[in-house]
């Protein structure tokens, strides 16, 4: 397979780990409180993204990094949005309280980020270099997979704190 096209699929794989992760970290402070939810989600969630973007632009095999960080922000803005659409919107039925002012920000910032971190550390980038592996898909699909079953485990069995 092309190594373009492995990125690729390895940067959706990265987006969709990390939205449940986050999800995952954030669904217990947002059920005692809104706020604590909103401000977990605006502190912790952006250092969550930016180990995922730094985990796709290492692996670009190409040169030019800036095309790679344009590539990666409309990936995970991508994805970010389906996943909320389909999670949020249509499985917990939560529209009025996903389309929030703090969700616009949270898809800017995802379009934003690559190109701020392409911009602070391209040569720690280019030094960091690394071709994407099959051991790469398996993490990000195990760690995406077991953050999901997780929540859907804290669904289904209505746990609360």
């Amino acid at each position: 397979m092309n190594q373009k096209l492995k990125w690729i699929l390895y940067c959706f794989l990265t987006a969709f780990a990390f939205y449940w992760i986050s999800n995952l970290l954030l669904w217990f402070p947002w059920s005692i409180s809104e706020s604590l939810g909103i401000t977990l989600m605006l502190t912790v969630a952006p250092l969550l993204w930016v180990v995922a973007v730094y985990q796709c632009l290492i692996r670009y095999p190409d040169k030019q990094l800036f095309a790679a960080s344009m590539l990666i922000g409309i990936i995970f803005l991508f994805v970010a949005a389906v996943l909320d659409y389909l999670f949020f919107g249509l499985i917990r039925n939560a529209m009025d309280d996903l389309y929030k002012m703090t969700t616009f920000y949270g898809y800017a910032f995802l379009l934003a980020l690559p190109i701020l971190e392409v911009s602070i550390i391209p040569k720690r980038i280019k030094m960091r270099y690394r071709k994407v592996q099959k051991q790469n898909f398996l993490f990000m699909l195990n760690i995406g997979l077991t953050a999901l079953g997780i929540l859907i485990i804290i669904i289904e069995l209505n746990i609360t704190l």
